[in-house]
């Protein structure tokens, strides 16, 4: 997969596999990141809170051009990151049974409106609280 404009390469890297950063403040990314575990049933993937030691420790090393980007984050475990909804089709396509085939095609939608639904919800995410 090319690179887009939401993703980057940082200094860092997980041993334990890729990671989510989630906002752990935020009710819905949270859910979301439990949503994640639930069907995560390899353990592919490591959940830390963007606030937790773990998280801000991975977020200092984050590439310049993603440090004022409040979003979701994937570091993979070749140090790449990736945002928003690119961040979102990855985890999909990390996942087992039919969620890779979604992310498939979710992958197909043109960057710019998938990162534009992404914005979107992004934008109402603490209403309700």
């Amino acid at each position: 997969m090319a690179e887009s404009p939401s993703c980057g390469t940082g200094n860092a890297m997980s041993e334990s596999g890729p990671v989510v950063l989630f906002d752990e403040v935020c009710s819905m990314c949270s859910r979301g990141a439990g949503w994640i575990e639930e069907r995560d049933t390899d353990g592919r993937f490591t959940l830390a809170g963007q606030e937790s030691k773990l998280g801000e420790k991975l977020l200092k090393a984050r590439p310049e051009r993603l440090k004022q980007r409040d979003s979701l984050f994937l570091l993979d475990s070749q140090g790449r990151w990736h945002s928003r909804s690119g961040a979102i089709v990855r985890i999909l396509l990390g996942l087992p049974k039919a969620w890779p085939a979604i992310g498939g095609l979710l992958w197909l939608v043109p960057f710019p409106l998938r990162d534009l639904g992404y914005i979107i919800v992004a934008r109402h995410r603490h209403r309700g609280h």
